[in-house]
């Protein structure tokens, strides 16, 4: 089963080991939760879960730096969820942690207790960035984490999270082929929102930070999303899980409730731009019945960037391929392969990016 449909049980520990606070951050809003479950909340949850279940869900420990909370609680957590590893009442542990504090001592513990994927909170690569969001970490020490923990085996996910104060559009892409070159195997990207009460807002309230559009966002995320794709990496989320607490909570910048369908739509809206510059007497535009939402975008918002009279229909054509036609019958073809090949000759072209060999041929 792919990581994506994995189904998740989460347990949130907000801000658990998190040994500073970045200036971005305030889990308990972001989660929607203020205290962490106790480990024996968390073993009652996971034995009310039927063994004999068809689907069986991923426990995960999310919204803290799990392997950098006292060792004895980590323990306590890991057991509870080992115990129900082991009666089959899950299918696998997960959680999510700091790029600085997975050492080898670490990482034997979670192998000792079932622990399949971890996720690391990267959030950029450039190490000023890093300074400014009060991170702790550096650039060099994502590295050595994804690195670490493909060699031990874990399944690696990485979060970044774009539009950092500091960060520029090329920054954000450049660091994120920068770790994608290591192939970790899933990716979060979370573009910078301003949550009421952080350090962020005090710098966006004072003139000190000016978050991303929401056009920037996604331009960004696609530019990430298409490098991790053709690096073999599984993208698994774009944009901030919508809850009515963060709803509330959000300042400004671009959070959105349906932010990775805004990046599906842009990616298709460029898609065919790119195809009416080789047809552009095109009148009719065809593509697989499940693409035409998002080549129409989000309520619909692409079509006012198309042609007026361009008749969009479905056809039996392959996921993500496009066919223009004119009306002398004249036909141009973009398989999808071909567009992501383009897009990304296109970023490195534009000195975006200096992207790993293997990734533009």
């Amino acid at each position: 089963m792919s990581q994506a449909k994995r189904h998740i049980l989460p347990f949130f520990i907000p801000h658990l080991g998190c040994p500073n606070q970045c200036i971005f951050c305030d889990q308990h809003k972001i989660a929607g939760q203020s205290l962490p479950p106790t480990p024996g909340e968390v073993a009652a949850a996971l034995a009310r879960l039927d063994p004999q279940a068809a689907s069986k869900p991923e426990a995960a420990f999310y919204g803290g730096s799990f392997t950098a909370i006292p060792r004895d609680m980590q323990i306590s957590y890991l057991a509870a969820a080992k115990q129900a590893l082991d009666e089959g009442r899950i299918s696998g542990i997960r959680l999510s942690t700091r790029p600085d504090a997975v050492d080898e001592t670490e990482l034997a513990l979670l192998k000792s207790y079932g622990v399949g994927t971890v996720e690391l909170g990267v959030q950029s690569m450039t190490d000023e960035v890093l300074r400014i969001a009060r991170r702790g970490h550096t650039a060099a020490d994502s590295i050595a984490a994804v690195k670490r923990l493909k060699a031990r085996g874990f399944v690696c996910g990485v979060q970044l999270m774009p539009g950092l104060p500091g960060e520029t559009a090329e920054s954000a892409v450049q660091g994120a082929a920068r770790i994608l070159s290591l192939k970790p195997d899933l990716l979060r990207i979370y573009p910078t929102v301003v949550v009421a009460g952080t350090e962020c807002e005090r710098m966006y309230r004072a003139g000190e930070f000016q978050p991303l559009t929401l056009e920037e966002a996604a331009r960004i995320c696609l530019d990430i999303k298409l490098l991790a794709e053709a690096a073999g990496t599984q993208v698994i989320r774009i944009g901030l899980q919508p809850t009515e607490e963060l709803a509330r909570e959000v300042a400004a910048g671009p959070y959105h409730p349906a932010f990775g369908a805004l990046v599906q739509g842009l990616c298709w809206r460029e898609k065919l731009l790119y195809a009416l510059h080789r047809l552009p007497q095109a009148a009719e535009c065809f593509v697989n019945k499940r693409d035409i939402a998002p080549l129409v975008g989000y309520r619909r918002e692409n079509l006012a960037y198309y042609p007026k009279g361009l008749r969009i229909r479905g056809k039996d054509l392959p996921p993500g391929a496009l066919l223009l036609r004119a009306a002398d019958g004249g036909e141009f073809m973009l398989a999808e392969q071909a567009f992501r090949e383009f897009w990304l000759a296109r970023l490195a072209g534009a000195g975006a990016c200096v992207l790993p060999p293997d990734l533009v041929k």
